[in-house]
C-alpha cells in the first residue's frame, strides 16, 4: 500500500453521451400458480417460480411498547405470520435495553436531587 502523502487526488471526468431513456414495455400477463408461464424467454423474465410460492402481504406495524416499525409477512389465505422483522426477541431486547436506559437515567435524576418529571 502506498505511503498516503504519495495518494493524489485527481478530478473525474465528466458525464458524456448519457444513454437515452426506453419506454416501458409490457411484460405480459401474469401466470396463474402451478403453472409456469408459457414462452418465459419471450417475456425477458429473470426467473420463475412456476407458482410454488406462497400469497403473502407485508403488513407495518408499529410495536406499542418500543414504537419500532415492524415488518409482518402474512399469508394471504390464512393470515398466518411467516415471518416478522425484527424478530420478538429482538424486540424484547430492544425493550429490555430501553427500560434499563430509563431506569439509569431516573437514578441519574435521583442521585442529582432533580425530579423526573
Amino acid at each position: 500500500m502506498p505511503d498516503s502523502r504519495e495518494l493524489q487526488i485527481q478530478p473525474t471526468p465528466g458525464v458524456v453521451g448519457a444513454s437515452r431513456v426506453l419506454p416501458v414495455r409490457s411484460e405480459g400477463a401474469v401466470s396463474t400458480p402451478g403453472k409456469a408461464p408459457a414462452d418465459v424467454g419471450a417475456q425477458g423474465a429473470a426467473a420463475t417460480t412456476g407458482g410454488n410460492l406462497r400469497a403473502a402481504y407485508a403488513q407495518f406495524v408499529v410495536n406499542p411498547d418500543t414504537h419500532d416499525v415492524v415488518l409482518r409477512v402474512r399469508d394471504s389465505a390464512t393470515d398466518e405470520v411467516l415471518s416478522e422483522f425484527p424478530s420478538e426477541q429482538i424486540q424484547a431486547m430492544s425493550k429490555s435495553l430501553r427500560d434499563y436506559a430509563e431506569t439509569l437515567a431516573r437514578q441519574r435524576l435521583a442521585l442529582r436531587g432533580e425530579s423526573a418529571t
